[in-house]
């Protein structure tokens, strides 16, 4: 039996997962913290107590608008104080907040607000609100898609429809910034609020790349969150002593996980500025005297930044976990820095996760023996999870065998907004490992393969499964390889038509350079596009040792960096357009 809940999200009556709330979770970590400091962003601090005012009248605000329990709210902020204090106040108003990434073009965002029938906007909506034209327009293409003037494909965003795409209230972010001197709002349960919000409401949507061009919002339960805080608290030794450091963007689920691993906990939230997020130098210095003790990257930023510690001989004595997220961690990539600071501490954790099953699904801790190997482990779910790994004829894989990966438990979505195919598509209900009722499942779409000791190995996304030429090949496999030189930072490979009928690998990589006292091609460390082209015919006898001849790349082209979706991922589209702008200007 299915029930719908406030926010309209169709959801099963069993595994609904803790039965607590962002919203109850805050307050229960006020009332023991009340002065210790929450929050510092921009040269202030906030108390737990100040940060609660603050994000109570905002809360307030939004219900003078209208707005209501089982509610999304569209946010449009850079990190900030007031962006910790909107995300607080929207869910005290017991509404979901949608985020959208300053730097997405305005068609992109303008498509998620009316997708997602957001009632209010809080920030600068800088184009971003359905008939806004002010900023950037849409425009119809010759083949019937809609694309924005930055010329990405919007196939079904023209003119959204969904309930509050239009004449919604704005709430700018100096109204947020005056906010926080104002007198305390009336608290949630007075006659004047509606009833807080329960465990399976909606606490934010973020929306993800779509394989047709149009971004599917993935709406994730309080009671989801609340599941990896209580799993996480079985791995990691958090504490209120502990400084966490806000590194992502809010519209990148991370940012989820490095909030209310803070406020959780009683520990400390350091917002780092976006323009001290570019530099590995500045970021440095943040977690050194701020002593940010959890930092949360993804491999290629943390290769920069470890590249720069190498360089300063950098003392990082507060530092204790780095938990990598969001790509493929090679081992290689973090051999320079446990040579010069070991494993012991910080430690260094690799989680596998994606959107739909709530920032992160495995734990692992990276040991000496990974360093020794190429492939990247990412261990096993975290508790609550249960999962399954099916090759591609249907059977569970046996160890050492390839299979999609598919996770049940109180983390998983309960389904895309306004997408029933996807749901149709991505969910299934299917019997639990070692019989039992059966579970609700979500077919993660990545490639892993169990280890005799109960392990997960992640090889990469099913659906970067190419057939060329009769042979099915996995592009990661060849990337990986290609990033074994030393000389090679990052690299992706596609194919590409030469022209009709001709179709062969391609590849794109990022140079190194040699950190501080090593030397290039040592292995002993590189920094990410700080070195020259590599000559193709050393790349090609190097992987001429490695993968047979039709996996190799017929053309090299490097490149200074490659360009990242806003959760920090390749964008494969990108990069092939850069490699078709390089030939035509004869580089």
């Amino acid at each position: 039996m299915n029930s719908v809940s406030t926010d309209g999200v169709r959801r099963p009556e069993t595994g609904r997962g803790p039965s607590r709330t962002l919203v109850e979770i805050f307050a229960g970590t006020v009332a023991e913290h009340a002065g210790d400091t929450a929050l510092t962003a921009d040269g202030d601090s906030f108390s737990y107590r100040r940060l609660d005012d603050w994000s109570r009248a905002v809360g307030a605000e939004l219900r003078s608008h209208g707005v209501r329990r089982g509610d999304r709210v569209a946010l449009r902020m850079p990190p900030g104080a007031e962006a910790v204090a909107a995300i607080l106040g929207i869910l005290k108003a017991g509404a979901a907040y949608v985020p959208l990434d300053v730097h997405n073009p305005p068609s992109r965002n303008r498509f998620v607000v009316g997708d997602s029938g957001v009632t209010a906007f809080v920030g600068d909506p800088d184009g971003c609100l359905p008939g806004d034209a002010s900023r950037s327009t849409l425009r119809e293409a010759d083949d019937g898609t809609v694309r924005g003037t930055a010329g990405d494909v919007l196939p079904d965003a023209a003119r959204p429809t969904a309930p509050g795409a239009a004449g919604i209230p704005v709430i700018g972010r100096e109204r947020v910034a005056t906010l926080r001197d104002a007198p305390v709002a009336a608290p949630a349960g007075s006659d004047r609020a509606d009833p807080p919000p329960g465990p399976d409401d909606t606490a934010y949507v973020i929306y993800t790349s779509g394989t047709t061009g149009r971004p599917k919002g993935v709406p994730i339960h309080h009671g989801a969150v609340a599941a990896l805080l209580a799993a996480a608290a079985q791995r990691f030794s958090f504490s209120a002593a502990d400084r966490w450091l806000l590194f992502h963007s809010v519209a990148f689920d991370v940012s989820v996980w490095e909030m209310w691993g803070a406020f959780s906990t009683g520990g400390r939230l350091v917002v780092l500025p976006h323009w001290t997020a570019r530099s590995p130098e500045g970021c440095l210095r943040v977690i050194a005297e701020m002593g940010i003790s959890v930092l949360n990257q993804t491999p290629t930023a943390f290769g920069s930044l470890a590249a720069a510690a190498l360089r300063e001989n950098a003392d990082l004595p507060s530092l204790r976990y780095v938990v990598f997220a969001g790509e493929k961690l090679l081992p290689g990539k973090i051999r320079p820095w446990a040579e010069r600071f070991g494993l012991a501490r910080p430690t260094l954790v690799n989680m596998y996760g994606i959107t739909e099953t709530t920032v992160h699904s495995t734990f692992h801790e990276v040991t000496g023996a990974d360093l020794e190997g190429d492939v990247s482990v990412v261990g096993r779910p975290l508790p609550g999870f249960a999962h399954r790994v099916i090759t591609s004829d249907g059977r569970d894989a046996e160890p050492g065998e390839q299979g999609v990966l598919w996770l049940a438990g109180p983390q998983v979505s309960r389904g895309y907004l306004n997408r029933p195919e996807l749901d149709a598509e991505r969910f299934a209900d299917m019997p639990a490992p070692g019989g039992g009722p059966d579970l609700r499942y979500y077919r993660s779409g990545d490639l892993v393969s169990p280890t005799a000791g109960g392990d997960l190995v992640y090889h990469g996304r099913e659906d970067l499964q190419v057939k060329l030429r009769g042979y099915r090949i996995e592009l990661s496999d060849i990337e990986t390889a290609v990033q074994s030189h030393d000389l090679v930072a990052d690299a992706v490979v596609w194919v590409r038509e030469f022209q009709p009928g001709d179709e062969r690998l391609v590849c794109a990589y990022v140079p190194a350079g040699p950190t501080a006292g090593t030397t290039a091609g040592a292995g002993t460390g590189a920094e990410a596009g700080t070195g020259t082209a590599v000559d193709a015919r050393v790349l090609r006898d190097h992987v001429k040792n490695l993968l047979p001849s039709y996996m190799r790349p017929a053309g090299y082209r490097p490149l200074p960096q490659l360009p990242r979706t806003v959760n920090g991922k390749v964008n494969r589209d990108e990069v092939a357009r850069k490699w078709e702008e390089g030939k035509e200007n004869g580089r």
